[in-house]
């Protein structure tokens, strides 16, 4: 009984702080993270069934990325050089992920060249993240 006690107390106390700890995550970037992970990685390995499969995915996530709304650090006076340059880096994204799924679609290309695609568009979700984690430095 006493361990119950004690377990729903911090249950509690877990709760009630997280209430107050406002946790800024950018949902969408999540999403496409996970998009690109599930697609890259096995490519990396030489299985490009889930790249020819799921690249319809990717230019979904993508096209989210782009419309979602910002997370508030963005709003910040210092981050508006950020914010015009993540905006010009999520259009290139959407851009190269149409790209790929065009070149999926046509079956003419060699796997080679599609993890060269690939690779281009995982770089440029890279450099989302870094602008993203630049923004959230800023916002400290």
């Amino acid at each position: 009984m006493k361990h119950l006690f004690s377990s729903l107390t911090l249950a509690f106390i877990f709760i009630a702080f997280s209430s107050f700890v406002q946790i800024d995550v950018w949902e969408e970037l999540e999403v496409f993270h996970q998009a690109i992970a599930l697609t890259f990685h096995p490519a990396e390995d030489g299985d490009f069934e889930p790249v020819k499969n799921d690249s319809d995915e990717l230019v979904e996530a993508a096209e989210n990325l782009l419309n979602s709304k910002l997370p508030a650090y963005f709003e910040k006076n210092e981050t508006q050089k950020l914010k015009t340059e993540l905006q010009n880096t999520l259009q290139k994204l959407v851009k190269q992920s149409k790209d790929l799924h065009t070149l999926v679609q046509e079956k003419k290309m060699t796997d080679q060249q599609l993890l060269a695609q690939l690779n281009n568009l995982h770089s440029t979700y890279h450099h989302i993240e870094e602008l993203n984690n630049k923004a959230k430095k800023n916002e400290e």
